[in-house]
């Protein structure tokens, strides 16, 4: 409990929130909340559907899935959030989901769309470029429990299928773009 306490602030909120709206969807409301907030390709969508693109990443198909999507953002979080802030932290994990969902709503990958993978694959883009960029800044070391999870929750994300990896690449393009312009226009400094 403790080791949850010293979390970065956005870390802690985000697998706060995938939990309990998994516990309160699946244990008390039965999926309600999983019908009506998962993605929807934006034909399918009714007019005032379009807060789907915003709900969808945090709801999760089942348990495998959100504890998978729980290590992923606690591990990157202890990488990433305390050396560029929990502004910019959430920033590229919102603008990787966001972005994300459009775009994949748009090409028809999207229907039942959920999980918090795109944010946390434009979050991996963030530290890929950071280390590109200063490869002391995050001070990466392989053999940390950190670098190790977030390396294959990378690989083996990809593993499920063709819409999975389309869907985690769009998100680390949008996180590579987003840090990028970040780093660029001075608002990010290593």
């Amino acid at each position: 409990m403790n080791e949850y306490k010293n979390l970065p602030k956005v870390t802690k909120v985000l697998i706060s929130l995938y939990v309990i709206l998994f516990v309160l969807d699946n244990m008390v409301l039965k999926g309600l909340l999983f019908e009506l907030c998962s993605g929807k390709n934006l034909s399918d969508m009714q007019v005032n559907e379009w807060y789907r693109l915003f709900t969808a990443p945090f709801f999760h198909r089942n348990f495998f899935h959100l504890l998978a999507n729980i290590f992923a953002i606690y591990f990157v979080g202890h990488i990433l959030e305390n050396k560029i802030g929990s502004l910019y932290f959430a920033l590229i994990y919102l603008m990787g989901h966001i972005g994300s969902s459009f775009v994949l709503a748009k090409l028809y990958y999207f229907n039942e769309g959920c999980g918090s993978s795109l944010g946390i694959y434009a979050l991996i883009a963030c530290i890929f470029v950071l280390h590109l960029r200063n490869r002391d800044f995050l001070n990466l070391r392989f053999g940390t429990w950190s670098l190790n999870y977030t390396i294959c929750y990378f690989f083996i994300g990809n593993l499920i299928g063709i819409s999975t990896l389309m869907a985690h690449s769009v998100g680390f393009i949008f996180g590579i773009i987003t840090s990028i312009l970040l780093l660029t226009t001075g608002i990010l400094k290593l």
